[in-house]
Order: structure tokens, then sequence, then C-alpha cells
């Protein structure tokens, strides 16, 4: 009820007056509500009047909102004076599906998610799979599962050393999360931040199926953290509940986080339901963006300062190559004239596997609580790797690929434990379609097309399976669904292909780096172009083994931290 109060005052169907008299009716009345409505009703009231008065030329113009982006806007916004305009795709983040986190998945196919789907390939058994991203104010982090996991220290200290700045490495990042968190579980100064924009809370009242699977893992020998950030990321696995943005039961997205807080400043203005055609130039340097708003006429717009790209993995390489900003022959193929040669736009695409195929029927079902995720942990495929490449999820509901929900027909109430693939080796890429900007590009992942995948997944599969069928998982367990027995061979390595999906972290098309081939370098700028930068999961050089919205909104404060560094 209350989400649908706060779309009609952002949209203006309701005054502030009338917003507080239809809480207080429906029972929904706090201490908070007040100064709640006093936000939503200047925000409203300036982004309306702002984007009805577009101005032919802002200083930054931002491309896309998701957690990277609503980052930078937020610190950018609040540290100048300088003219910002914000453009996103999708609508407002008010739906009860976003802003209620056990409704999460609910979005997915619908009006907020792009619905890219990756080519069919042998090495999934010729299945799709779904490649879903957020089309909504917030991005990923208003559609996700609300999981708000801190790269690896290895995984930082490899970008640092491929881009060739100390900045981009994990001592550097720990300071940003500190000042980044606003940590709700045990004090630990050192690890974790106090008082800062971001609302992270280690998982509210687990149910008994999540306690009992942390209770397995440690009578297994495996380790038990306080913690699933902090201490974890020096390296070593472990297991413990999960963190997530939620907050007295409603999604604390990173628009939520950052980009609400400044949508009252007169230096802002947000367009929702705006699209981005293409970038426009003068010779190498970017002036500004071609956008329409719903079916209307082309604008452009001019950025005085810098265009900046926060699209995420798959639309910020279309929107560059579409731009002119990619592999020549490509870019010639579909009659686009080339700005400036950049033949890895587009390429190295990864995302992490969620294998959905290891399932249990419960003696007595227990509603899903949260974004039904509340436990999880890290373990190595192999002793000698220099962090985990294997996180491992329990999920309170019967997730399963369409291969395994059709072959084992999962009970509504069942439980699953998925091995989940964060280092993998497999890379495709992304390529346009055409050259209308209303065609979806193409996602040709090559998902465990690398024999070393298929492997780790197996291994993940066998521990879900230890640990599901433990002695201390057997007041959960009435049976297990699936697999329902030891794979191994042929079986096994079908099992695996046909049980992967996505976790929906699309990265790595516009690699960051110091090399001639990189598409962007340690300050994000566009190679070979001027006035052009990118901050979000495209520029990552290879994916942290963790759930990426923390890391992009890593990159967004980065970004914030380059363009004004004495802030």
């Amino acid at each position: 009820m209350l989400d649908r109060l706060e779309q009609a005052l952002l949209a203006g169907r309701l005054d502030r007056r009338s917003f507080l008299r239809a809480a207080a009716a429906a029972g929904l009345a706090s201490a908070s509500l007040p100064s709640l409505a006093d936000d939503l009703d200047a925000a409203r009231a300036n982004q309306a009047e702002r984007s009805a008065k577009l101005l032919p030329a802002y200083d930054y113009v931002i491309v896309g909102t998701g957690s990277g982006g609503s980052a930078l806007i937020g610190r950018l916004a609040a540290k100048t004076n300088a003219s910002i305009l914000v453009i996103e795709a999708g609508d407002w983040d008010t739906a009860p599906s976003v802003m209620d986190p056990k409704l999460w998945f609910t979005n997915l196919g619908t009006e907020r998610d792009w619905q890219d789907a990756a080519l069919p390939a042998a090495s999934t058994n010729n299945r799709a799979i779904a490649e879903t991203m957020g089309k909504v104010v917030g991005g990923g982090s208003s559609i996700n599962a609300t999981i708000w996991a801190r790269p690896f220290k290895a995984n930082l200290d490899h970008w640092a050393q491929e881009s060739g700045d100390a900045s981009w490495g994990y001592e550097h990042a720990l300071s940003i999360y500190r000042r980044m968190e606003n940590w709700q579980g045990k004090p630990d100064s050192h690890y974790r931040g106090k008082g800062g924009p971001v609302w992270v809370q280690p998982a509210f009242d687990p149910p008994p199926v999540a306690l009992g699977m942390l209770a397995a893992c440690k009578s297994l020998g495996m380790p038990i953290l306080d913690d699933l950030n902090g201490a974890r990321e020096l390296g070593s696995g472990g297991f413990a509940l999960m963190n997530q943005i939620i907050r007295d039961g409603r999604r604390q997205s990173l628009a939520r986080s950052y980009l609400y807080p400044v949508l009252a400043r007169k230096n802002v203005t947000l367009l929702v339901k705006s699209h981005v055609d293409r970038l426009t130039f003068s010779g190498t340097r970017v002036t500004g963006v071609e956008l329409r708003q719903g079916d209307g006429a082309p604008i452009r717009i001019q950025a005085n300062a810098e265009v900046i790209l926060c699209s995420g993995g798959i639309n910020t390489p279309k929107l560059m190559m579409l731009s002119g900003i990619g592999d020549e022959q490509q870019l010639r193929s579909h009659g686009i004239k080339t700005v400036v040669h950049s033949p890895e736009v587009g390429q190295n695409f990864h995302d992490h596997l969620l294998h959905g195929g290891c399932i249990w029927e419960p003696n007595e079902h227990v509603p899903h609580r949260n974004s039904a995720a509340n436990a999880s942990g890290f373990l190595k495929s192999r002793s000698d790797l220099l962090s985990p490449d294997l996180n491992l999820v329990q999920i309170e509901l019967p997730y399963a690929s369409d291969v395994v929900a059709k072959q084992f027909s999962p009970p509504p109430t069942s439980w699953a434990l998925c091995s989940g693939l964060v280092a993998p080796k497999s890379r495709g890429e992304i390529r346009l379609r055409s050259a209308n900007p209303n065609d979806r590009p193409i996602v040709d992942a090559r998902f465990l097309s690398h024999p070393d995948d298929v492997k780790a997944m197996a291994h993940g599969i066998e521990v879900c399976r230890e640990i599901g069928n433990s002695s201390a998982m057997r007041p959960f367990v009435k049976r297990e669904v699936a697999p329902g027995k030891t794979l191994s061979g042929q079986a096994m390595d079908d099992f695996v292909r046909n049980g992967a999906t996505t976790y929906f972290h699309q990265v790595g098309t516009c690699r960051m780096g110091k090399d001639d081939r990189a598409v962007v370098d340690a300050k994000l700028r566009v190679n070979g172009v001027q006035n052009l930068r990118i901050a979000d999961s495209s520029i990552m050089p290879r994916i942290p083994a963790v759930a990426t919205m923390a890391t992009c909104a890593l990159i967004g404060e980065r970004m914030a931290e380059i363009l004004r560094p004495k802030a």
C-alpha cells in the first residue's frame, strides 16, 4: 500500500496532505512518514519542473541509474553545483514488487526487465538462458535479491594490476566501503562502515532451514563466519548469513541510498522512460546524446563536460557500437560509420553461473523470508586457487532450470541449495543485431564452453548434496528431489549443463586496462575518445567472485572520486 502511495505522490496524483491522509487511513502512520512525504514531494516537484523544461546542455550527462550510476550521481551532485542530466530508460521504482524483497523474482520478464537471453549453445545443451537486467530507477539494485557482497582482496588487486593504478586495489576500496556503508551488524571498525548512505544488515529473522544449512556446514568441518563480508575478503572461504539491503522489511536500493537524497537539488534532472539511441560527436569528441521519450521525436542534449555511461554490461557496449565505437568490420556490416576502431567493445562478456538443480522437499513448508536467500558461503574447487571460485546459495524456493523443473517436477514447497560458479573462465561477446536502437543486441555468452567451468560446477553440486543430505539437515528434508542420486561422467556433465542459469551479473564488455586494446583506462576514460567515460560493470577486467551490486557501487564511488579528487 505504501509503495502505491509513493508512486502516486511521485507521479503527481497525490499531494503531500493527501498522501499522509491516505497512509493514516490505511493504518500506515508512523513517525517517519512526514519526512518521507516531504522528500518525495520535493523530489517530484523538482523533477516534474526540471524535466518539463529541458536545457539544451548540461555539464554532465549520465546514462543509467543502476548501482554504479546511483552512487556516482549521489556523490557528484552533493559535491558540486555542476548541472547533471540523468537518463533512465525504465520507470520509477515504486512498484510493490520492487519494494517488497520477497517479491523480487516476480519482476523478471516484466517491463522492469530488459528481457535479454543468451543464445542457445552446445555448451548449455542448446538452451537459451535468460539474462535479466533492471530497467527501472535503481537498475539491478531495484529487482535483485538484495545481496550485499564485497569483492575478495585478490579480485581487486588484480584490477589494480590490470589498470596500473593502485587506487583500484583492495586497501583503497576498503576505505571507500567504510564511508559507504551503514552497517547494522556486529561493529567492526576495520572492515565495516557506520553512518554511510548504504543500509546493510545481516539477514533478519532467518528461517530455520537457513540456520540448519549453517549447522550442517559446521558439522562437515566448513568454516562458519560472523559476517559474510569483512575478513572473508582476504581469501578464505566460509559460510554465514547473507548481508542484505533490506530496511524495515523494504528494499533499500542504491537509488534509495544515493539518488533519492539529491532529487530535490536544483542541479539534478532525472528523466524516466527515456531511451538514449546514440552519442553525438564532433570528430572523436563526444558532444552529447540523442534520446527519445516514449514515441516522441529524437532530442539532442549537449554535455559541456562529459557523458558517463552507466548502462551495464549489455547496454553500454550496445550504445558504444551504435555510436561508432567498436570493431570496424562489425560496424560496417550494419552500415555504421566508425568513429573509433575499438575491437574489444562487446568482447570479454562473462557472468556468474547459478545451478538450478539440487532440490529437497521439506517435512513441513516454511514460507520464505526476506529475499528467499538468507544463507550462503564460498569455497574453492581446487586448493591452489587464491580465492574461492564457488558460491553456494541456499534458496527457500524450488529453484530449478527449465530442464530440471520439467524432469523432476519439484513440489512448490521445496527448497534448493545451488552451486554457483563465480570465477568462470568461459568468455562470450555482445554483438549488434542491427543499427536500429530499438533492437536488442545478440548475447553470445558461450557459458560452460571452458571445461574447467564444468568441473568446478560439478564439484559445487557434490558439496551441495553433501550438505543437503547431512544429518544436521534431516529436520528439513523429507526427500531429495533432484538429482536424487550420485552422478558421474556424462550424467554429471549433462546435469551441469541442463541446470545452468545465471546470477544476472553481466560484466567485462568494455574492459579496463593499461594495454592498447583496453576499452577504458584507469580513470574510466574511453580510449580514443574525448569526454566519454564508463562507470558500470562493463569495465571489470575480470568478474569478482561475489554478487556484483556492491562492486558496481564501488565503481560509481571511484568515478566520483576521479571527477572530484578534492571532494
